[in-house]
Order: C-alpha cells, then sequence, then structure tokens
C-alpha cells in the first residue's frame, strides 16, 4: 500500500506544480480532447468489440437506434430508422424503416459522386450484416445473428474455404432472413422470439457501412481497419498508432439536441438549454493515446486534455473523496462526473485448457482471492464486490446469496489438494494474462501472484498490449486471465451469453464453457422478454450452474468516474450512450 500511496502523492504534487503553468494547450479552439488508455485495436464495425473501440467508432457510424441523451433510464429511440422496429404477434418477422436523405460524409472513395457522399440505403445495413460473416476477418460480432436470424448460419457456413469468383458468388447471394425490401426498407425474419433485437441495432456490429469503403480501403482479406465511411457526426482525418485519432466533423450530418425529457435531475443539471439545436456543437474529437496515469493527469492539470477516465492511481492524485475533486483541480474549474457502471471485473478460466480444465482448481482459485483488497488496492471508492454475473440495477437481477467460492483460504487449501495438488505440488505455473502493460497491470500481476501464492500456487503474470490481448482471446490462446465486461446493452442476457457454447473463441466465451443444462437456459433466457414471468428463475438456475463450474471467479462492479474541465458542458455519465460526445459542447474562455 506505501507503494501505492507514494505514486498518488507525486501525482497530487506534480498536479499543484502544473496549476501555477500558463495553461498548455488552452487555446486549442473547439476541439475535445480526450484522454485514452490504449490503442484502438480496430475502426472496423464487424470486429470492434471494445469499451476503446467503442468510445471511438460510434461518433463515426450511427446505427439505426440510439439512447435516449436525456432519459435515466437506458431507453432506445430512432436514430437512422425513421421510427422503432415493428415486430410482429409472433415474433418471427421485424420490420424498420430507415430515415430519406441521410448522406454519408465525403470521401474519395465515392468515385461516382466525385468524392461526395451518397444516401444510405437499406442495402449497405445489408452488406455489412454479411460482412459478420467473413472468414477472414473472424469477426466477433457474428454472434449477434447466428441461430437467430433464418440462413445466417448457413450463409456463414457456406463460405468457408471459398475463394475468388466462388467467393464473390456465394456472397451476393440473398440471406432469406435480411432482406432490404427497397432502398428504405429492411425487413428480418427469425428463427425464434428475439426480443433483444433492437438493443443489437443500437451497436457498432450493425452499423451500416458502404461498400465503396470496403472496395477502396480494406486490406486482402476484407478487414477496414482504419479508414471507415459512416454517417455519424464526425469523419476519420488521421490516426498516428500510439499517439491519437483526430476527428472532424461531417459537414453531411443532421441531428438535432433532443428538446424533451421526464428527468427533474436532467432538467435542474441545465441539459435543456441546447434543446433543438444542430448537432455536433464541437468541431473535432482529439482521442490522445496516454497510457500511464502521471502524463494523463499532468496534461488534465495542465488544460492539455478535456476529459478521460479516472484509474485507481489518478483518483488518489484528483479526488479529495468519493465525489469531490481536490481543492487545486476545483480552483481550475475541475469537474467530476460518476455513475454505477455496466461494467464487471473478474478472473476468467480457459475450461479448453488441460490444466484449469480442473473445476476443483477453479474453485480453490476463486475461494484464495480478497475481493475486498482488490477493490481497495486498485479501484477504492469505485468498486463493489459482485455476487452474480449481472451488474446491479437490471431489470430479473436475481437476490444477492454471496458467492459459493468466495474469500476462505483453508477451504482454497483443501480445494487444491481435491484437484490433486495438495499444498500446490506437482501443479505447473500457471499463465495469467493482462489486457496491459502498465503500472496498473505491472502491480495487478504482483497482487495475483501473492493471492495465489498463499494457498501454494505459483503463477507467471504476462502483460499484453490491449490489441495483442483482444488477439489472444479471439484465438483461444489464454490459460487464465483478467477479465472485464463492459455489458453492450441493458439487459442480464448480455451477461450470461458470455458462457454460451455457441459463443466460444473467437466469439465472446473466453472462457470457452459448453455446458448443454447452461445453454438450454441460456435459450431460453434469449427468447423471454425483460421483466416476464419466470425469467427471473431461469436467472437464479444459469446462476447456480456457474457458482458451481466457475468458469470466472467473480470480481468487483464498476463505478465510474471521469474528469471533465469546466469548459465541457451538457456531460453526463451514463455509459450506455456511446455516442456522447456529439451532444457536447465548449465554452472555452477567449484567448488572452
Amino acid at each position: 500500500m506505501k507503494k501505492h500511496g507514494l505514486i498518488g502523492l507525486v501525482l497530487l504534487s506534480l498536479v499543484v506544480s502544473g496549476a501555477a503553468c500558463s495553461g498548455g494547450s488552452s487555446n486549442v479552439g473547439n476541439v475535445l480532447r480526450i484522454g485514452i488508455k490504449d490503442d484502438v485495436k480496430t475502426l472496423d464495425p464487424a470486429n470492434a468489440y471494445d469499451a476503446i473501440s467503442w468510445d471511438v467508432l460510434p461518433n463515426i457510424l450511427d446505427t439505426l437506434l440510439q439512447y435516449n441523451y436525456l432519459s435515466e433510464q437506458a431507453t432506445l429511440e430512432p436514430l437512422l430508422a425513421e421510427s422503432m422496429p415493428v415486430f410482429s404477434k409472433d415474433g418471427l418477422s421485424v420490420s424498420v424503416q430507415i430515415k430519406k436523405g441521410v448522406m454519408y460524409a465525403d470521401d474519395a472513395a465515392f468515385k461516382a459522386t466525385g468524392g461526395k457522399g451518397r444516401e444510405l440505403k437499406a442495402q449497405d445495413f445489408i452488406f455489412q450484416f454479411k460482412r459478420l460473416a467473413l472468414p477472414a476477418i473472424q469477426s466477433q460480432g457474428s454472434w449477434i445473428f447466428e441461430g437467430k436470424v433464418v440462413g445466417f448460419s448457413e450463409f456463414e457456413k457456406k463460405l468457408q474455404g471459398l475463394k475468388g469468383e466462388e467467393f464473390k458468388k456465394a456472397f451476393d447471394e440473398v440471406i432469406p432472413g435480411m432482406i432490404a425490401k427497397d432502398d428504405y426498407t429492411l425487413e428480418f425474419k427469425l428463427t425464434q422470439p428475439y426480443p433483444l433485437l433492437n438493443y443489437i441495432l443500437a451497436m457498432p456490429f450493425t452499423a451500416p457501412l458502404p461498400k465503396e469503403a470496403v472496395d477502396a480501403y480494406a486490406d486482402t482479406d476484407g478487414n477496414l481497419r482504419d479508414h471507415p465511411i459512416g454517417t455519424g457526426p464526425y469523419k476519420l482525418k488521421s490516426w498516428k498508432t500510439s499517439q491519437n485519432l483526430y476527428l472532424e466533423r461531417n459537414p453531411n450530418y443532421k441531428e438535432n439536441f433532443p428538446s424533451t425529457t421526464t428527468s427533474e435531475k436532467i432538467k435542474a443539471d441545465g441539459l435543456l438549454a441546447d434543446a433543438g439545436k444542430p448537432l455536433p456543437f464541437i468541431d473535432a474529437l482529439d482521442f490522445q493515446i496516454i497510457k500511464e496515469d502521471q502524463p494523463k493527469i499532468l496534461k488534465f492539470a495542465n488544460n492539455e486534455i478535456d476529459t478521460f477516465e479516472l484509474s485507481k492511481d489518478s483518483f488518489r492524485a484528483s479526488m479529495d473523496d468519493a465525489t469531490h475533486v481536490n481543492a487545486d483541480l476545483a480552483k481550475k474549474g475541475a469537474q467530476v462526473v460518476y455513475a454505477d457502471s455496466l461494467v464487471l471485473s473478474y478472473v476468467s478460466f480457459n475450461l479448453k485448457d488441460k490444466i484449469v480444465s480442473n473445476k476443483y482448481l477453479r474453485q480453490a482459485i476463486s475461494s484464495a482471492i480478497d475481493r475486498e483488497k482488490w477493490i481497495d488496492t486498485f479501484d477504492k471508492f469505485r468498486g463493489t464486490v459482485a455476487d452474480q454475473f449481472c451488474a446491479p440495477g437490471l431489470k430479473d437481477r436475481i437476490d444477492s446469496k454471496g458467492i459459493k467460492y468466495g474469500l476462505n483460504l483453508a477451504k482454497a487449501k483443501e480445494l487444491l489438494a481435491k484437484a490433486g495438488y495438495p499444498e500446490g505440488k506437482g501443479l505447473p505455473v500457471l499463465n495469467f494474462d493482462f489486457r496491459g502493460a502498465d503500472t496498473r497491470y505491472r502491480q495487478m500481476g504482483e497482487f495475483f501472484v501473492e493471492q495465489l501464492a498463499a494457498i501454494g500456487i505459483k503463477m507467471n503474470p504476462i502483460l499484453n498490449t490491449f490489441p495483442a490481448y483482444l488477439e489472444k482471446a479471439k484465438q483461444g490462446n489464454i490459460q487464465i486471465s483478467l477479465g472485464g465486461w463492459s455489458f453492450d446493452y441493458p439487459d442480464v442476457e448480455n451477461g450470461y451469453q458470455l458462457f454460451y457454447g455457441p459463443n466460444k473463441a473467437p466469439g465472446p466465451n473466453d472462457s470457452n464453457m459448453d455446458n448443454p443444462k447452461y445453454d438450454a437456459l441460456y435459450k431460453k433466457l434469449a427468447t423471454t422478454p425483460a421483466g416476464a414471468k419466470g425469467r427471473k428463475e431461469l436467472v437464479q438456475q444459469m446462476e447456480d450452474i456457474l457458482q458451481e463450474d466457475v468458469p470466472a471467479a467473480y470480481g468487483y462492479y464498476q463505478k465510474v468516474y471521469r474528469l471533465r474541465q469546466g469548459a465541457v458542458k451538457n456531460f453526463r455519465a451514463e455509459e450506455t450512450i456511446t455516442n456522447k460526445y456529439k451532444y457536447l459542447r465548449l465554452e472555452r474562455p477567449a484567448a488572452k
């Protein structure tokens, strides 16, 4: 603890000295400078599936639906859709009308129009949906349609092994469950009721993409890593790996700030002051990649970045308590926004690995982890112990029974012996992968080495860049890892799908769990609307399986804190809203 406290004191002293500086690049005009903690892996909507990519991509690519910015509850509303999707009585057909006159951002890829962005058409959605099935891309988003949309899984299998003209011919075939009836009408045919489809239509996986973008900029495998073309409020101007991504305003964008809210709190916060005004307010977004806490907090103190998410060390360096920034930052007008998030931290086990496939070993490791110490060491004030794989506040969340294999060192040692490794004898060194290589992850590696050593387990911490970690997880080349899940949408199903057998790597099921009983329960859950009778009982049965099998050792639910300069207006802490930057406004002081 002394080491962590020293870091906080050093950062705090630097913040104080920074406050006396001339202000850094304070006169940067109407550009929002956002600190992010690592490189973006990709801006291809077919494969962007991490919090960092989702902080950037929704500013470029719009989706059919979005979350209402002025609602305290996670409420969906039309964005590219003219109105909300219409479901048939049996839930097996869905029709979506698309807005007319929506234009893509200008780009040289549109050769037929001399670089002018063309109008969005329903076929652009179909093109992107099909890209989720491309074998070369190995999309982590294919699960959203697999087994749910008529013909999608068959289409996916048909593409396997095809090349050249054979592949092109197969790709051009119609998928019977997703049809563009005309330029402005999409129709889905489902294999079973899919009440979660509305959430799916707000995810970047389903953002429309013009074929011109892929033809012009994709690699030989069809990946479009660094040149997406969308209908969103911004377009990508430049991307310098490990430095920054710079997005500039899309002049073709047409949307206004929302005009109504039922929330008295949001009214009191003054967010209706911009009601009805054209979006976006800010000319450009500068995403600055700053991996370490010290330079990040220094840049903020010197007014060189406008907002960033607090980590443990930057929290202690900038906050007096759980709700107030320190006096030095407060004098400069800095503010904090925070909220319970839909983020869960945990330890994930790869059940395909011949060592950790041993259930008793997993139970032993879970029983050796001190969650309270984990939170206090790395996320003080920013977490509460997780007792189920579901974020707080969601409908159908079950009543707490605690963690079946929570901290109990005596029990952990018994379980380790039951696994065949009394006092750790005969057990190889376990590899534990982390999704970063900064100070926080180095210290976390030391923490888990210490935790497992208490029962005789030796562990090798492996530090990765975030993109490298994601690639390992996608290939299933991990033994144990630090898992982190940010719910894609506010429904209990989204957490439990991480353990559904068909979602194994390269899908989101990093644990590669394959339990027929669990899978059957999950299928019922996924086809039952939120709040329906019996749905909570399904969740309880699934939890019972997870708590016994331990494909993941639960950690804690996170609270999200973000610092922002006083010049940043309209900022909300609602993490479900990924396209939030278009609503923000800057009120910078005039240049001296």
